[in-house]
């Protein structure tokens, strides 16, 4: 069914019937009942938001491991809410994991911590858009940053300068040219 054969059936609907529906998805489906509950609760936010993590430590620290396939973890955790706040931790949260496990076995090569940095730019990017966000988990990203350290590939720095793009645009230091 496509979103506008979609469209046309929900508009169809009585108010009677369209809540019955939707009542009937939040029962029969977890992925619709985590979208709806991140949309309406913050609690189910941080719920998600820990269900991650704790499924990411799984796949990331498993003996045979797989970057598909804790990508895939994120990507299915990322689908299961409306809030970019979530996501950006999420992409954080996968980040931080990743970095964990190269630090403590080694390198993994450059597709790894390419991965590893696209999800910390993704979690900038968002973090761009809230400076109040930011300030709230800047920290967690120094910690990102400090356990990069033993890596290779220049991981530490770079993410060391996404850091220092993000606070330069969100006016964390005094233009020196301003005084003239």
């Amino acid at each position: 069914m496509t979103r506008t054969q979609y469209k046309k059936v929900i508009k169809s609907l009585t108010r009677d019937e369209l809540e019955t529906h939707l009542f009937e998805m939040f029962k029969s489906s977890k992925a619709f009942k985590d979208i709806e509950s991140s949309y309406w609760s913050e609690e189910s936010n941080e719920e998600l938001l820990t269900g991650l993590q704790k499924r990411l430590e799984k796949v990331f620290w498993k003996e045979q491991f797989s970057l598909g396939e804790c990508k895939g973890v994120l990507n299915d955790y990322l689908s299961r809410t409306v809030d970019e706040g979530t996501k950006a931790l999420m992409y954080l949260a996968f980040a931080a994991e990743a970095a964990e496990l190269s630090a403590a076995y080694g390198d993994f090569g450059e597709r790894f911590y390419n991965s590893l940095e696209s999800s910390a730019e993704k979690f900038l990017a968002y973090a761009k858009l809230s400076p109040d966000f930011f300030s709230l988990h800047e920290a967690d990203f120094e910690n990102l940053i400090s356990t990069a350290e033993p890596l290779g590939y220049g991981v530490s720095d770079d993410l060391g300068y996404m850091l220092e793009d993000v606070r330069m645009e969100l006016g964390y230091y005094d233009d020196p040219d301003e005084d003239e």
